[in-house]
């Protein structure tokens, strides 16, 4: 039978997936709402009405939920220079230490977020040119907060049972593919 953590792990691994292919068709609409947008204005002397909002709110959720899978894939900016110097204990502390104020940040967030939304949402307002909830342009940060604060409890789980896996690799900026050592080298 599964461990609990090897089943989260699954679980976590389905809802990356999931939200980075819903990113990735947010982002070819994005593009090709303001090409339509561009091309019909300058071409044809329309353009699609609601085309900026909604590629603005696409942006919004873009950049919220990309925000929790690059934390859970480890490539969120970090200072991590302290990190690579110090013994694995010390390093295992201090990034349990980062998840434990992220869960506690993100989690405030989340709910904040979530009473923002709620209120945007209640009042009925739509947007300024695309007919949707001004409610949605909110719900991003709600969604991204919890998806994150989600990743940084996976993260102290992982600093308590000692299973976190090690920091992405550096690349020596000296290396070219012909010095670089095979271990180093991208696939």
């Amino acid at each position: 039978m599964a461990s609990p953590l090897a089943i989260a792990q699954g679980a976590l691994t389905v809802i990356d997936r999931t939200v980075s292919v819903l990113a990735g068709i947010a982002l070819l609409v994005v593009t090709m709402t303001i090409f339509a947008n561009a091309t019909g204005r300058y071409t044809l002397g329309v353009s699609f009405l609601g085309g900026e909002e909604l590629a603005r709110l696409l942006t919004v959720w873009i950049a919220f939920v990309a925000a929790y899978v690059m934390l859970r894939a480890d490539r969120h900016v970090t200072i991590d220079l302290v990190l690579r110097i110090v013994p694995p204990g010390v390093e295992r502390l201090m990034r349990g230490l980062t998840a434990l104020i992220g869960v506690v940040v993100m989690a405030y967030l989340s709910w904040r977020a979530y009473q923002l939304t709620a209120f945007s949402l209640g009042t009925g307002q739509l947007g300024t040119t695309l007919p949707v909830p001004r409610g949605l342009f909110f719900m991003p940060v709600c969604v991204g907060a919890v998806l994150m604060t989600i990743a940084f409890a996976e993260k102290l789980v992982r600093a308590i049972t000692n299973t976190l896996p090690p920091l992405p690799a550096l690349v020596d900026p000296e290396d070219t593919a012909e010095t670089m050592p095979p271990e180093k080298r991208a696939v």
